[in-house]
């Protein structure tokens, strides 16, 4: 039985590899498409891009994972019985249940394996991915300077840019330089700005200081002047607020301090989490009792079926998230109701099998 179970194992890889990297690719699409902009307008390196899609893989892996193990099962198992190898199985006194045991140790790993994405990884690279998205920003300056922006997000500046050309050099630039003795900040006006190093270069610049009463005090011009941003960005500090970043420990130990809405986002996030983990269970159950023992003429029909089982489960799932999220559904139930739906599917299917002796 251990020569068989490995057999399954090592037969199962492959598929359950190739169908996570089709789902995974398909979810990463809708990004990809939008990173395109970046890449022919925006200016940003192509390695640049490829980093920043690495850190949304991890939890779009949380998800693919689940479904992945599904087809997977689907096309190994649906070989073997095309080849007859579920057959010889059978034969040799393998019931089931046996059949069974090697799929659902695998999808006990894969749902360890989905809790420490969770737990360890997607948080990580959350933060991973916002600080590159602010590195990208500070050095390249199309992607940072957009035209009729007011950006004041920077500690000791505010500036606003008035036009942007395709070399990325600024037209128009006002730079406030901030001062916490005077609430009255020093004013810079320039006709040229471009960035280097982390720093923009103001050409034709003009600047204008004001005492703390708010008069005009020092007037004055330079045919350029270095606003250097680097103290912010080194000291950057960030901290990731989405709590689909979160793990599950920092999400209960938060949740105490919520209310509201808040607090229902928080318990939706746990659940959810918690029921990307077991839904591996159900999942290999279903592909297990809908692909063993089919004959040729009905695979197909086993097929559309898996196919619209794991629309049926994201749209259900989505669903439920969404509507938990406005307080009109349970959140426990919102999040679980379709874990729920496919255990109770996967049993049946799984007891017709046991009953017709497969």
């Amino acid at each position: 039985m251990k020569i068989i179970n490995r057999y399954i194992l090592e037969e199962l890889r492959g598929p359950i590899i190739l169908s996570v990297f089709i789902f995974t690719f398909i979810f990463l699409l809708d990004i990809m498409v939008a990173m395109m902009e970046n890449i022919i307008v925006k200016g940003i390196s192509i390695i640049d891009i490829l980093r920043l899609l690495s850190f949304y893989i991890p939890p779009i892996l949380t998800q693919t994972i689940p479904i992945g193990l599904f087809l997977g099962i689907m096309i190994c198992f649906s070989k073997f019985s095309r080849n007859s190898e579920s057959v010889a199985m059978v034969s040799i006194g393998m019931s089931i249940n046996n059949i069974l045991k090697p799929i659902l140790m695998l999808a006990f790993s894969l749902s360890l394996f989905i809790l420490f994405l969770q737990e360890s990884i997607i948080p990580r690279s959350f933060i991973k991915l916002k600080y590159l998205g602010a590195k990208i920003a500070y050095e390249n300056p199309i992607f940072q300077l957009k035209e009729k922006t007011f950006i004041d997000n920077l500690d000791e500046y505010s500036i606003y840019v008035d036009e942007v050309d395709s070399n990325g050099n600024a037209k128009n630039i006002l730079v406030f330089e901030k001062n916490e003795k005077n609430n009255f900040p020093t004013v810079l006006v320039g006709k040229e700005a471009s960035w280097k190093d982390y720093s923009i270069i103001i050409k034709n610049a003009e600047f204008i200081n004001f005492t703390v009463e708010g008069k005009k005090n020092i007037t004055g011009s330079f045919d350029e002047k270095k606003v250097s941003l680097t103290p912010f960005f080194e000291g950057i500090n960030l901290k990731i607020k989405d709590v689909e970043s979160l793990s599950i420990k920092t999400l209960i130990s938060e949740m105490k301090n919520k209310e509201g809405k808040e607090k229902i986002e928080y318990k939706v996030e746990i659940f959810r989490k918690l029921a990307l983990i077991y839904s591996t269970f159900p999942l290999s159950l279903l592909g297990l009792a809908l692909s063993i023992g089919h004959h040729r003429t009905s695979r197909k029909y086993a097929f559309s079926l898996a196919i619209f089982i794991i629309f049926s489960y994201i749209v259900l799932l989505n669903i439920g998230i969404v509507m938990a999220n406005v307080g009109k559904i349970n959140a426990f139930i919102a999040t679980w109701f379709s874990n729920i739906l496919l255990t109770l599917i996967a049993y049946k299917f799984y007891s017709l099998k046991k009953l017709r002796g497969i």
